[in-house]
């Protein structure tokens, strides 16, 4: 078990599933997050440039979030694919 996994299972009395799970999902947003900013980067859509800056804003806004980068790619593919 890794130190952030002892810490949170110490301090809210979770099980290890809960905690793997946080561990995950935290994996999965920093992956979601590096490919939306490449995709959504202002100098990859001259055309776009303000969509893509208030897209690259909220995607740095919610770089944590798994659920909402999930919602915001969906907004990239509509808006800038």
């Amino acid at each position: 078990m890794n130190m952030f996994t002892r810490l949170f299972c110490s301090k809210n009395h979770s099980t290890d599933d809960e905690a793997y799970n946080v561990v995950e999902s935290i994996a999965k947003a920093k992956q979601l997050y590096k490919e939306l900013i490449k995709q959504a980067h202002p100098d990859k859509h001259p055309n776009n440039k303000d969509v893509a800056e208030e897209l690259t804003a909220m995607i740095n806004n919610n770089r944590f979030n798994y659920r909402e980068l999930l919602k915001i790619k969906d907004i990239v593919n509509d808006k800038l694919a």
